[in-house]
This record gives structure tokens, sequence and C-alpha cells, in this order.
């Protein structure tokens, strides 16, 4: 191996050389101006007839949980974003477990009034002029005996809500 190292060099500097020059050519056939009369001119935007103004949508934010696994019952309470959530809509809400029916999806809004969502709601809008201070889920698979403790089961939990965030 030791006598055949040259000529492998040879090519290598050849290649190099000859990418080289390639790429020399590619990037002087690039560099050709462009024809600044064939080129549109562009007038002021304010002052066309048809001119669309663009209003910025409200930012909409969504709090999430996909299967999130528990064990008996549980309470998560949900961060969000601002001090109040305005304009909610609960997209999905399913729990599964043993009495899975139990678990809750509760809302807290700013006037005192708790709403409660059963597992199995899709697509719920509230009225947009409601304004939540809390929301939590209450998850709950337990099962349930009579005589002797009831006991923890596993359960899954899958929630998407949307919002927009309010400040004041």
């Amino acid at each position: 191996m030791t006598k055949h190292w040259k000529p492998f060099a040879i090519g290598a500097i050849a290649m190099l050389v000859l990418l080289a020059g390639f790429y020399m050519f590619f990037m002087a056939s690039q560099k050709n101006p462009i024809n600044q009369s064939a080129a549109p001119q562009i007038t002021d935007i304010a002052t066309l007839p048809d001119t669309v103004t663009i209003t910025p949508l409200p930012t909409l934010r969504l709090i999430r949980g996909n299967e999130v696994p528990f064990e008996g019952k549980v309470e998560l309470r949900q961060a969000i974003a601002g001090r109040f959530a305005q304009n909610v809509a609960v997209v999905n809400f399913q729990a599964t477990g043993e009495h899975a029916d139990k678990s809750v999806l509760k809302i807290v809004w700013e006037n005192g009034e708790v709403d409660k969502i059963l597992p199995g709601t899709q697509n719920k809008v509230f009225s947009p002029d409601k304004r939540a201070v809390e929301i939590s889920i209450s998850g709950y698979s337990v099962h349930e005996r009579r005589l002797f403790k009831d006991s923890s089961r596993s359960g899954t939990l899958t929630w998407e809500i949307r919002y927009e965030p309010v400040e004041g």
C-alpha cells in the first residue's frame, strides 16, 4: 500500500483543481447583472385604490395533554398565559380507566361560576365575553368497593383547550 500513495495523492489534487474550476465557472455565470429595464416598477402601496389592510388575529393558545397517565385520583391545574382566558373552546376531553366517567374538566370563571365538562366532550365553545380564571382537569380511575378500601387503577387523560390570553 505504501507504493500506491503517490498516484492517489496526484488524483485527489487533480480532482480538487477540477472541482474548483467548475465552481469558479458557475460563480462567474451567476454574477451577470439583471436587466434593470425589465424589472417592474413598484409604486407606493398606500395610494392604490384596491389596497387591503391586514388586521392580525388575536393570539390563540393551546392547553394540551395527550394520553397523560395517572393512578387513582389526580387534579392537574393548567397554567393560563396572562391573567384570564377568553374565547375558551374545549376541542377534546377524553378519559380512560375504571369509573373514568367521574373525571371532569373544571373551568372557574371570573364571576365565580364553575363549569364542569364530562369526558367525551368535543368542540364545546363558551361565550366570548366570559373570562376564565382557572382551568383544571381531575382524573378518576378507582376500583370502588363497599366493605374494603377503594383501590387505585391506572387511567389516562387527553385534553385540548384553545383560548385567547387576556392581561386585564
